[in-house]
């Protein structure tokens, strides 16, 4: 298999800040969202959860999409979802 050659310019561009919707991020990084499974039966955020954020923050993710999160108790469809209402 071979390799793609991408151009250095293009390299250099993750590691630029970027504007979106008024807010900087420090680079172009993203994490988005999935299903960590580590939220508390009821759906409240655990020391296990924040520290899973606050390493892929030290790690240079320049923008940390939360994860799969139910708005009502109704929305929960899986255990250990997060849940915000």
């Amino acid at each position: 298999m071979s390799k793609v050659k991408v151009p250095e310019r293009i390299k250099s561009l993750v590691f630029e800040p970027k504007e979106i919707g008024g807010i900087r991020i420090k680079n172009r990084f993203v994490r988005s969202a999935t299903f960590e499974g580590m939220a508390s039966e009821d759906g409240s955020v655990t020391d296990e959860l924040v520290e899973l954020y606050k390493t892929l923050a030290r790690g240079g993710v320049g923008l940390i999409i939360t994860g799969y999160t139910y708005v009502q108790p109704t929305g929960r469809a899986m255990p250990r979802q997060m849940g915000i209402y």
